[in-house]
């Protein structure tokens, strides 16, 4: 009986102990992860004209005024869930030109100018073991206005940025190009 009693004390112990731990990393990661990201660099990895002006470039920024209101969100969620939330916020070409149009060079355009739309991908994740990488649990939804074909990876870097790498589908002036998009993020505030 004594044994009983004993073993039935040390896991009581065992679970409080190991719930206060789980507590303890919550705070620690959201103090580390949690709140809201602005984008300040993406990269194509080809050479985009996305603002029609005959030049070619793989800065995005150069691209599309538009990326300024890019934008990453994280938020830590209690112990008892096993996963977190990530939304990222992206501008898309108006969900008005379709996505088998083609800019045409030839063609007049009384006033061609292109509109953006934001666009929200929301998703569950995980950290790796050592906090360096963030494991989306979900693709990107599969819609005729989303342009985000897929997360490749999501890395936490030094100095409060995290680096995302993605598949996305970017309207030219040659047409909808799929290219891979280097993005980096920094923390501005914990706040969410």
């Amino acid at each position: 009986m004594r044994k009983e009693l004993l073993i039935a004390l040390c896991v009581l112990i065992f679970a409080s102990c190991s719930k206060d731990d789980a507590i303890e990393d919550s705070e620690s990661l959201k103090a580390q992860f949690q709140g809201k990201y602005e984008l300040i660099s993406a990269e194509s990895e080809i050479p985009v004209d996305m603002n029609m002006d005959g030049v070619n470039s793989t800065d995005l920024f150069k691209e599309n005024t538009q990326l300024s209101e890019a934008a990453i969100m994280i938020k830590i969620l209690d112990p008892e869930y096993e996963y977190h939330l990530f939304e990222e916020k992206w501008p898309m070409v108006s969900s008005q030109v379709s996505r088998d149009e083609a800019f045409d060079p030839n063609k007049e355009y009384s006033a061609y100018a292109l509109g953006y739309d934001t666009y929200f991908n929301l998703g569950l994740f995980v950290f790796n073991a050592d906090h360096t990488e963030i494991h989306l649990l979900e693709d990107p939804d599969k819609n005729s206005v989303n342009t985000l074909l897929s997360f490749e990876s999501v890395m936490v870097e030094g100095n409060e940025q995290i680096k995302v790498i993605t598949l996305r589908n970017l309207y030219t002036k040659k047409g909808w190009i799929r290219t891979k998009i280097v993005s980096k993020y920094r923390r501005y505030t914990q706040s969410l």
